[in-house]
């Protein structure tokens, strides 16, 4: 039995409150991508569910999703394909589910990234496989996952109209649910980004951190820069490249992650400091997610854009090395051209692919 993957990363939902600096509405923190690619310990959800399935035996994992995604690190048997909204992704699955079957796959586990779950592959799929039916979707106590087990051979007969994502009542009796016995977290919220942190520090989930604990509960990711004044109180976690400066205390369930910079005297408590972004000399940041320029108060359940540099700013690099991959044109009409644009980002210039790859 020849197994696939195909993941399709879903766009971040807005926070239940979020005001910019001025006071007005505004769409609040962790409002670009998907939660699925917010490093936490020094993976993304994204790695790890890919990594749990080709550790598994999956034999090929295909990832959809936007620009973001072509900073996953290069994993053998992934397939990355690019498609700019979420209507335009799940096309791209359709017909992604369609290539998994003409390669010979018989069952293609399919999930819409938004959740962190931790489940048993195998004991999944022999559920799955136990039931007889085509169609397999995973739940738990607060309602369905999207995460599906589905035979290729259905799909491409009696599912050939069908839609994806898939929905209940499509088809008679499908699809059918199976309970997910492992650890549930929807990601839905600043809130439970920060719960995920909190649940692998304490050891309620599988999570490891990625680095060496050096301390207990002191963990360093490589090239992490660490000034001999500052101080870490444990549990803490510094990721890859990571640079705290003189005087700098972290403190108590906060985690750093990868090319981040904490400036001098700056103390940061019980928060989440997302990839590439700096925080000033002097600052006291606590219970928050910080990407970049956007700021979660999760005491105070607001969200804000943070336009001061002195205070938060973005230092994202601005070249990368991008993977092989492909595009899926958002007006593609699969019915009538089921062949996907093949892209390379090579020829173009500089100034461009920062814009796309780090500017939305």
């Amino acid at each position: 039995m020849r197994v696939s993957a195909i993941l399709v990363v879903n766009d971040r939902p807005k926070p239940t409150s979020a005001a910019d600096e001025s006071g007005a509405a505004s769409e609040g923190v962790l409002s670009k991508g998907s939660m699925a690619g917010a490093e936490i310990m020094g993976q993304s959800v994204l790695e790890r569910t890919a990594t749990r399935l080709l550790k598994a035996g999956v034999k090929s994992v295909s990832v959809i999703g936007g620009a973001s995604i072509l900073s996953l690190p290069q994993f053998r048997d992934v397939e990355l394909t690019v498609a700019d909204n979420s209507f335009a992704r799940w096309l791209a699955a359709q017909q992604t589910l369609r290539e998994h079957a003409t390669r010979g796959m018989d069952t293609v586990v399919m999930i819409g990234l938004g959740a962190y779950l931790e489940w048993n592959v195998a004991d999944t799929l022999k559920a799955h496989f136990s039931t007889g039916a085509p169609l397999t979707q995973l739940e738990d106590s607060e309602g369905s996952l999207d995460f599906w087990m589905v035979e290729s051979k259905w799909f491409r007969t009696a599912a050939t109209g069908c839609k994806l994502p898939f929905r209940y009542g499509e088809f008679p009796g499908l699809p059918m649910s199976c309970p997910m016995k492992g650890y549930v977290n929807r990601l839905a919220s600043a809130h439970d980004l920060r719960r995920l942190a909190l649940d692998a520090f304490q050891g309620r989930c599988e999570l490891v951190p990625v680095g060496q604990q050096v301390r207990p509960g002191i963990w360093l990711d490589d090239g992490a820069r660490v000034h001999k004044l500052s101080r870490l109180v444990a549990p803490v976690y510094v990721g890859r490249g990571t640079t705290v400066g003189s005087s700098a205390v972290i403190t108590r369930f906060s985690n750093l992650e990868r090319n981040c910079r904490i400036g001098e005297g700056t103390v940061v408590d019980e928060t989440t400091v997302l990839p590439h972004t700096a925080l000033g000399n002097g600052l006291d940041v606590s219970h928050a997610v910080v990407d970049r320029g956007q700021f979660a108060d999760l005491e105070r359940n607001v969200a804000f854009q943070i336009n001061d540099p002195r205070l938060v700013s973005d230092i994202t690099p601005r070249s990368w090395r991008v993977p092989r991959h492909r595009t899926f044109p958002a007006n593609l009409n699969p019915a009538r051209n089921e062949r996907f644009e093949y892209s390379q980002y090579w020829s173009r210039a500089a100034g461009r692919l920062s814009e796309v790859l780090f500017k939305g």
